[in-house]
């Protein structure tokens, strides 16, 4: 009798067919989350959740699912190489998630039957072999969805099959965010509907109308100012008013070498003598010798030739006292710039201008050119005072380029200024935007690049 009790207590041994399929399932279970771990890209690891879980899950068809939860779409399914997005079983089981989403949320695993979840009307369900359904959510650590796999299979689900489904959706969502990063797939997540409304709203801002504009550098000019120009060939010899000094009409600006104008007038005025002299003398004989008589007009003409070299050289030599046509302020470079120069007739050497009347002198280089057009609007951001834009119109604009300084060829535009100048002066440069007319903001944007393709490529 104690020896049947004893016996009765003792385990029953598990039998070795049990043991074998039980060390064969971990042994896969392993293998599989070993694999998943070791994917390259999410192409492969799709790939195999949706080849490779059919085996130790028990399931007949799996679909593997990744985006936003709101929008997960099929990625891979069991025994298909490439999923076609249009195909009706891919957009059933599309719609069957999006139920599922709305009613009970993804965030969690769920089994369930069909037709539950089942868009209204539906007649895919009625064709699909496999009633019994599985949802395994990808998550995030901090459990956000994004993606999970649903499993298929024509027997109702036990709890050790789904044990293992949740262990291996756990083992793919790791390798999944390792694969493309956590911080990615949240961005994407998030931030991708605001992106597409930006791209949206970037592309209608392109045709946003913006009037197109040029930068180009500006100088505050005179208007309509007095040239003082060289009166003859000559060298200079002083310049009696500093840059930017104020003169008066009728002072002396500058002064000419007359060294040689005033011997030319000593011997001019010697001349005349001699032919008044001349002149005199004939008159006198002319009464009583007839010869002489006949020398008097030639005697005549020599006094009147010699009188207008003398007066020729009287007037170069006063010539030569340059003065100021004008009241206003003298505008040229440097006096050592001039002091001593040769200069040709007409060669200009200074302007006379009123500082009270102003304009804007804008250089506008040939490669950024725009069509401008008389009042176009002006805005001058002036080093002397960068915060306060002076405000002018155009009032005229060169036909053809001319050469600047630094050897670029620009045309030259005029504006008006809006009102009385204030903090201003002559001579103040910066930089001027000319606005023209209306254009889409792409065009405004790329409009450099389309030019320099075009020129280059002849696109």
């Amino acid at each position: 009798m104690e020896q049947n009790i004893k016996t009765s207590l003792r385990p029953s041994p598990t039998a070795p067919a049990d043991l074998a399929a039980v060390s064969k399932g971990y042994e896969l279970l392993l293998r599989v989350e070993a694999e998943a771990r070791q994917a390259q890209t999410v192409s492969e690891l799709a790939f195999l959740i949706a080849n490779e879980t059919i085996r130790i899950t028990k399931s007949r068809q799996v679909f593997a699912l990744a985006g936003r939860p709101e929008n997960l779409i099929v990625k891979a399914v069991t025994s298909i190489t490439s999923v076609d997005r249009n195909s009706p079983r891919v957009r059933w089981i599309e719609a069957i998630i999006q139920s599922l989403r709305k009613d009970q949320g993804v965030e969690a695993p769920r089994d369930f039957v069909l037709p539950a979840y089942c868009p209204p009307g539906d007649t895919e369900h009625a064709n699909f072999p496999y009633r019994f359904l599985a949802w395994m959510p990808f998550k995030l650590k901090d459990s956000t969805v994004f993606g999970g796999m649903l499993l298929a299979r024509e027997m109702p689900w036990t709890e050790p099959d789904l044990l293992i489904a949740r262990r291996l959706s756990g083992a793919y969502a790791h390798a999944w965010a390792a694969l493309v990063g956590e911080r990615r797939l949240k961005r994407r997540i998030k931030v991708k509907p605001l992106l597409a409304a930006a791209a949206i709203a970037t592309v209608a801002l392109g045709f946003y109308p913006v009037p197109l504009t040029v930068l180009a550098p500006v100088e505050v000019a005179p208007i309509s100012p007095r040239i003082i120009a060289a009166p003859m060939d000559g060298v200079i010899d002083s310049i009696a008013v500093n840059p930017d000094q104020a003169v008066k009409q009728g002072e002396q600006l500058l002064k000419m070498s007359d060294v040689m104008l005033r011997n030319e007038l000593a011997v001019a005025e010697q001349d005349v003598r001699v032919a008044e002299a001349k002149l005199m003398q004939v008159t006198q004989g002319a009464v009583s010798d007839p010869k002489l008589r006949a020398d008097l007009a030639i005697t005549r003409s020599e006094l009147t030739v010699a009188a207008a070299k003398r007066d020729y050289a009287r007037d170069m030599l006063q010539r030569s006292d340059v003065r100021a046509p004008a009241d206003g302020i003298a505008i040229y470079t440097d006096r050592r710039d001039w002091i001593g120069r040769p200069v040709t007739t007409g060669e200009r050497i200074m302007e006379v201008a009123d500082p009270d009347r102003m304009q804007l002198r804008i250089d506008v280089p040939v490669a950024d050119a725009i069509a401008v057009s008389k009042g176009a609007k002006v805005r001058a951001f002036l080093d002397s005072d960068p915060l306060n834009p002076a405000s002018a119109s155009v009032v005229a604009a060169s036909f053809e380029a001319r050469m600047i300084e630094g050897d670029v060829l620009a045309y030259r535009i005029y504006a008006a200024l809006d009102g009385a100048p204030h903090n201003m002066r002559l001579g103040i440069r910066g930089t001027a935007q000319i606005s023209g007319e209306k254009v889409p903001l792409a065009y405004y944007l790329f409009r450099k690049p389309i030019s320099v393709i075009r020129q280059r490529l002849g696109l």
